[in-house]
């Protein structure tokens, strides 16, 4: 898990020294997040279903590459929860550090002061820390971990950016990594989120 860690960072760490020239924004917003819990016999998410808020703050840049298209990567601090009627409400909370990689397209200018654009891409997670209701999961890479701690998934959306400096946009990260450990009778653990993200970008 810790050299995991250590990737995950060295990789924000270049990123944040590649655009060290890009236009930096600041970023939160609310989600809606679903977890997939299935294996051979049972599907809980499709027989109780799922409902859980998640949080996302902090920064990324806009890298230009014409007056249409751009990168922009990120880093965020992601908590997502997702709940279960078994009966009893059973409740997982994951916290994670994110790096969306994601380019945009502006496709649509409506006036002087607005553009509406298109996401797309991909993004990496990093699951600090899992709760089962108040019981911690062990995260890790060993068998006797529960929980996977690198997530990816892949990312679209849309939104509008506003006066060249506030961005709002729509748009939905879907997991694609087995999260579980235990593959036994085909367990599977996966992590979706949809969510709405406001961005104040900071000068040129």
């Amino acid at each position: 898990m810790k050299k995991t860690m250590r990737v995950f960072v060295f990789m924000a760490i270049g990123l944040i020294s590649i655009t060290a020239a890009a236009q930096f924004g600041a970023k939160g917003g609310l989600g809606f997040s679903s977890l997939l819990i299935k294996d051979n016999d049972d599907n809980l998410t499709a027989d109780f279903g799922n409902a859980g808020f998640s949080i996302h703050v902090g920064g990324g840049y806009e890298i230009d590459f014409s007056d249409q298209l751009s990168f922009e990567p990120a880093l965020l601090l992601t908590q997502r929860k997702s709940s279960f009627d078994l009966n009893t409400l059973v409740t997982f909370n994951f916290l994670y550090l994110e790096m969306p990689l994601q380019m945009k397209y502006y496709f649509l200018d409506l006036g002087d002061s607005t553009r509406l654009y298109g996401l797309g891409g991909s993004s990496l997670g990093f699951l600090l820390s899992a709760k089962r209701d108040n019981d911690k999961l062990n995260v890790g890479g060993n068998r006797n971990d529960e929980l996977k701690p690198l997530d990816v998934g892949i990312n679209f959306g849309a939104g509008a950016q506003f006066f060249d400096a506030l961005n709002v946009d729509l748009s939905a990260s879907i997991g694609v990594t087995n999260l579980s450990n235990d593959v036994t009778n085909g367990l599977k653990n996966k992590n979706s989120v949809v969510r709405l993200t406001v961005t104040y970008q900071f000068g040129e």
